[in-house]
Order: structure tokens, then C-alpha cells, then sequence
């Protein structure tokens, strides 16, 4: 095999593989997603191939504390959106297994009666141990559903309290789920997902003190600040049942009612440059640990400097300092 030709045979795969998940392929697309958490040099190739295609679907994340019925709303969501005549992605993080890194929650197995849809694409992804349980490569996930020309995609992220914030990282809107009784959750998310809430849904509303729970959320009055302006956006407070198929239209409304002022505020592009500014720096800090931790590995330069940290005569942070201070030399003129 020429020279010419062992360069070049990436780049045709690549574009062949881009071309699979633009035209909708699903199997494609599934594998994409899997080398991408892999880290597989040719899943990049592909993403970078696709991203001049993505900015038109509608993401929308799904948060809350665990039992609040995520999953049930989610598996709603996807019924009323295809009675819309919408097509629709599902990113399901669950909470990774100790052992395989995997997820343990089964998305299908939650949502099994779309699984014959070919307008729906369900996609579980495992944690990984990632802050707020959204792993770097969800947002190559939503990418690739995106650029398949899904119309919606729903991110339903693992539940874990405060830390559930990172969703605002990704999403146009956020929808947070509570239920009634919530009293003990909402003082471990006040300072967290409760201000990165654009809608919240108390959901179980059959269920006894929902209306209390609707009255008190609203006597609150969330509101979110919109940036570069003086503008506010009350939270709304949706009482749902998403078990008997209840307040589903009351959602959609709200759902389109905030896109709208997002819109008109600016507050949508400032929201979608906050996405990508994230995610380049994933992207940046995912590659340069892994290119470091390969250095190390090979020893070279580093071990005069591991032989010093180990015999205590130079201590971690300062060696870590020296490092920082070189890579900002190296990118001050980017």
C-alpha cells in the first residue's frame, strides 16, 4: 500500500461514515457514538465532518431527583412529539457500573414501545463517573442526532442532585422534575439545578399535596436573568401526571412559549456558545490529559522529574505549576 493511500484511507471512511449519518442511517450513527466514548481518532474525523450540520434541533434535558418519573415523562414526551409529526433522539444517562463503566439502567427496556419507530433514536449513555452524570461525549451524542435531523433531542440526565447543573451546559431548555413532596430535594438543589431550571414540572399530580406543591413553587417565583439584558423569565410550574398521559399540551406550550423568548432575547445564541465553549473545553482537557498521561507512560524528560517527586524533593503542585506555566506559553499567541 502506497503512502498516499494509507493517509488518505481515513478520510474516505470517514466522509463515507458522515454521509451514512446525515442520510439518517441508525446503525451508523449507533457505532459513531460508541467509538466517540471509545475515543477512537476516527470517530473525530467523522464529528468534524458532521459539525457544519448541526444547530437545528431543539435539545431539551430532562433532570430531577431520582423517583421523580423521568423516565415516564420522557417516554411521554417522545408520544406527543411524534403525534407532532416530529422526529426524535433520546440521550439516557444512567448511572455507570463500578466495574465495566457501563450503563446499568436500560433505556430500552423503559421506552420499548419505540423501539419500532424509525423516527426515534434512543441512545443510553453511561455516566462514567462524570460531574453532574453527563460524560464529555454526550455532547458528541446529541451532535450526531443532530446532524441526522432529529427535530427534538432529549437529554434525561441520571438524577443526582446538585450537581445535575451541567445539563444548562447543553441543553435549550431545561425541565426539572419534582413531585409532590419534593421538600428535602429542593433544599439540596437550591443552589444548584433550581437556578438553571427553565420549566419545572411537578409530575405524579395525582398523588396527594400536588396541588400544595404547584402553590408553593409559585409563591417562590424562580426567574432567570437573561444575559446582556434586563429581561427576566419567570419560571413556569406545570403539574403533570406523565403516567395517565396528563398536562402533556400544557408542557409543550411552555416548552415553545420559552424557545420563543429565547429567541427574541438573544438569550438562545448566548446559550449555544456557552454549549460549545464547553465543549471545546472538554474536548481540549480530555486530549491533553490523555496525551500527557502517554508521556509519562513512555518516561523520556518526565522521569528525572517523577524520580524528584518521588524522593519528596520536589512536591506534586509545584511540578504541576511548572507544566501549566509552559503550556501557557505555548498557547498565549493562539
Amino acid at each position: 500500500m502506497s503512502a498516499t493511500t494509507a493517509t488518505t484511507a481515513p478520510d474516505v471512511v470517514a466522509q463515507r461514515v458522515a454521509e451514512q449519518v446525515l442520510d439518517g442511517h441508525v446503525r451508523s450513527a449507533t457505532r459513531l457514538i460508541t467509538q466517540s466514548q471509545d475515543g477512537d481518532p476516527l470517530a473525530r474525523r467523522v464529528m468534524s465532518l458532521l459539525y457544519p450540520h448541526c444547530g437545528r434541533a431543539r435539545l431539551i434535558g430532562i433532570t430531577g431527583p431520582p423517583g421523580a418519573g423521568k423516565s415516564t415523562l420522557v417516554a411521554g414526551m417522545i408520544g406527543e412529539l411524534r403525534k407532532r409529526g416530529l422526529t426524535v433522539g433520546v440521550i439516557a444517562v444512567d448511572p455507570s457500573s463500578p466495574f465495566s463503566g457501563g450503563a446499568v439502567l436500560g433505556d430500552r427496556d423503559r421506552m420499548t414501545g419505540f423501539s419500532s419507530d424509525g423516527e426515534v433514536f434512543i441512545r443510553s449513555m453511561a455516566s462514567r463517573g462524570a460531574i453532574g452524570g453527563l460524560c464529555a461525549v454526550a455532547n458528541d451524542a446529541v451532535d450526531v442526532m443532530d446532524a441526522m435531523g432529529k427535530d427534538v433531542v432529549l437529554i434525561e440526565t441520571v438524577g443526582v442532585g446538585q450537581s445535575e447543573v451541567e445539563i444548562a451546559q447543553i441543553a435549550n431548555t431545561v425541565v426539572l422534575t419534582l413531585v409532590p413532596g419534593y421538600g428535602d430535594e429542593l433544599q439540596a438543589m437550591k443552589a444548584g439545578i433550581m437556578e438553571a431550571a427553565d420549566i419545572i414540572v411537578v409530575n405524579k399530580a395525582d398523588s396527594p399535596g400536588a396541588n400544595g406543591a404547584v402553590a408553593e413553587l409559585q409563591n417562590m417565583g424562580y426567574f432567570q436573568a437573561v444575559p446582556q439584558g434586563e429581561e427576566m423569565w419567570q419560571v413556569p410550574v406545570v403539574k403533570m401526571s406523565a403516567l395517565r398521559n396528563e398536562g402533556f399540551d400544557e408542557l409543550e406550550a411552555q416548552i415553545l412559549r420559552q424557545s420563543e423568548f429565547a429567541e427574541k432575547t438573544g438569550w438562545k445564541a448566548a446559550r449555544q456558545r456557552r454549549r460549545r465553549v464547553h465543549q471545546f473545553a472538554e474536548v481540549v482537557t480530555d486530549g491533553v490529559r490523555r496525551d500527557f498521561m502517554g508521556v509519562m507512560q513512555e518516561g523520556g524528560g518526565f522521569n528525572g522529574l517523577l524520580d524528584r517527586i518521588e524522593a519528596l524533593q520536589v512536591d506534586p503542585y509545584a511540578a504541576a505549576q511548572g507544566i501549566s506555566r509552559r503550556l501557557r506559553t505555548l498557547t498565549k499567541d493562539l
